[in-house]
């Protein structure tokens, strides 16, 4: 693996694939830092990082350690700016057009010379503290919910497991029946909204969020109803496995969240909260499906 310098035809056939940081950025600055909502589409214009690198000589970080920083960011995606990181890694998992991508899972810090729990400045030896505690539960940060984190919550020396924060696991599974599939946009309405398709059988949305310590100018803008929405795709009850705190499980009656689609391709319910992600494909609906006519409610 190489990564920093500009390629020049040798390296991925002496040393390995490129780690190509340059995408977290991009996906970074449309997700937080871009203040103009205007510019949001742009983010489906992505199709590589770094100039010059082929995707399939890519691996696409969403996080690196040598990035890491004291305090939060905006800029700089880590663990403290919460829930606008998890829509980052979200959104890393979910985008098709990629081949390879790293999710970060690890520990929080209060200073980047800090090692994992269990472990403080100044030890010669030390020995982590476990991620699975007596009782066989995880002693990981819950999901954040909120921009940046708590600052209490930021510093707290402690397992973070970013991967293992609500969504990811249902979106590994969309990954793997959407990936490589072309992407059309989905028309919305009102800005700060996006949305597209993979395929014909797959389908995402997304709200922007807002930032306590970072204000972007927009307010707040609110949870999106997707109802009335034409995405196309087959009739049923969806699960949006971007809510899933596992796998989705096939013959699955319930979800989190659930999106309705009729069969006039028209989503009939199903909304994506302020901040977050929302994702369904044709291999995650929900037992039960009832006749769906256009216009049913």
């Amino acid at each position: 693996e190489w990564w920093g310098e500009f390629p020049v035809g040798i390296h991925d056939k002496y040393i390995g694939d490129y780690r190509d940081v340059s995408l977290t950025w991009k996906v970074t600055n449309q997700l937080a830092v871009e203040k103009d909502l205007t510019k949001l589409p742009n983010l489906l214009d992505l199709s590589y990082g770094v100039f010059g690198i082929d995707d399939a000589k890519a691996i696409y970080p969403i996080a690196y350690h040598d990035k890491r920083t004291d305090e939060a960011v905006q800029e700089v995606p880590t663990y403290k700016n919460g829930l606008e990181y998890h829509q980052q890694q979200k959104f890393f998992l979910a985008w098709p057009k990629t081949t390879r991508i790293m999710l970060w899972g690890g520990f929080s810090w209060s200073t980047t010379e800090q090692g994992p729990p269990g472990c403080e400045l100044g030890q010669d030896f030390c020995t982590p503290e476990p991620v699975f505690k007596e009782d066989n539960t995880m002693a990981c940060m819950p999901t954040p919910t909120s921009s940046p984190l708590p600052a209490e919550e930021a510093q707290k020396h402690q397992w973070v497991c970013e991967h293992r924060w609500t969504g990811v696991a249902g979106l590994v599974g969309f990954r793997k029946a959407c990936r490589g599939l072309p992407v059309t946009k989905v028309e919305t309405r009102g800005q700060g909204r996006l949305a597209f398709k993979a395929g014909d059988e797959c389908f995402v949305a997304l709200v922007r969020g807002t930032n306590d310590w970072w204000p972007q100018g927009y307010g707040n803008l609110g949870e999106w109803s997707l109802a009335g929405l034409a995405v196309n795709l087959p009739a049923g009850r969806y699960c949006d496995v971007a809510a899933l705190p596992a796998r989705f499980v096939e013959g699955a009656a319930t979800c989190p969240r659930e999106v309705v689609v009729g069969e006039d391709g028209v989503i009939r319910s199903g909304s994506v909260l302020e901040g977050d992600l929302l994702a369904i494909h044709a291999g995650a609906r929900l037992a039960g499906n009832r006749r769906l006519r256009a216009g049913a409610r």
